[in-house]
């Protein structure tokens, strides 16, 4: 009777002792799977918002294009002037405003997307023209740092358009040197989508 109660204590505490290992294992790996989870989110987040922006871009840059091909015939034969050339950014800036409306940092005012900054310039036998960005240039838009760019006749000597955008895309989890198990650490901070379209204007 004894020796029964002596083994059924000791398989008691085997049970106890195997459970206090599968929480405190748990408990270790816990961290890197809400970090896997959350980055896997946010993977899908990126992905929709670099569509998104890709899409801002080269909308804006065909609307640009069809404006400035309208204000190039009205002028013909004499070069569009400052204002028409105004008229062609507040276009691209207009389309690419609306493209990003189900983007969560979007930011508007008077009309104007502050975020994502767009900036939008125009290649023709004149010259260049090029306008300011809409919202104030970071850093991080490496896109816009040297804005108005060097421009390359990349359209075999048609006229073109070229529309730049920066979107400051917020993680879900926006931490710095987080302290993980086993010594690890992660930064997750904010993520800048860049794109760049140019549109060919071709009047047949």
């Amino acid at each position: 009777m004894s020796d029964h109660a002596a083994s059924s204590a000791s398989e008691d505490s085997a049970k106890r002792s195997r459970r206090g290992q599968s929480v405190v294992e748990f408990a270790l790996v816990l961290p890197m799977l809400l970090v896997l989870l959350l980055g896997i989110a946010d993977f899908g987040r990126v992905f929709s918002g670099g569509i998104t922006v890709e899409a801002m871009a080269r909308n804006a840059a065909e609307a640009a294009a069809q404006e400035y091909l309208q204000l190039r015939r009205a002028a013909a034969p004499n070069e569009p002037n400052a204002t028409d050339f105004e008229a062609v950014r507040a276009r691209a800036q207009e389309v690419a405003c609306e493209e990003a409306d189900t983007l969560p940092n979007r930011t508007q005012f008077g009309g104007v997307c502050s975020m994502p900054v767009i900036a939008t310039c125009v290649h023709d036998e004149w010259g260049d023209h090029c306008g300011s960005p809409s919202g104030t240039v970071l850093g991080n838009c490496s896109a816009m740092v040297a804005w108005p760019p060097t421009m390359v006749n990349q359209a075999g000597g048609l006229p073109y358009v070229k529309v730049n955008v920066c979107y400051r895309f917020t993680t879900l989890m926006n931490v710095s040197d987080l302290r993980l198990p086993l010594g690890w650490s992660l930064s997750i901070g904010d993520i800048w989508l860049q794109r760049e379209r140019v549109f060919t204007v071709a009047d047949y």
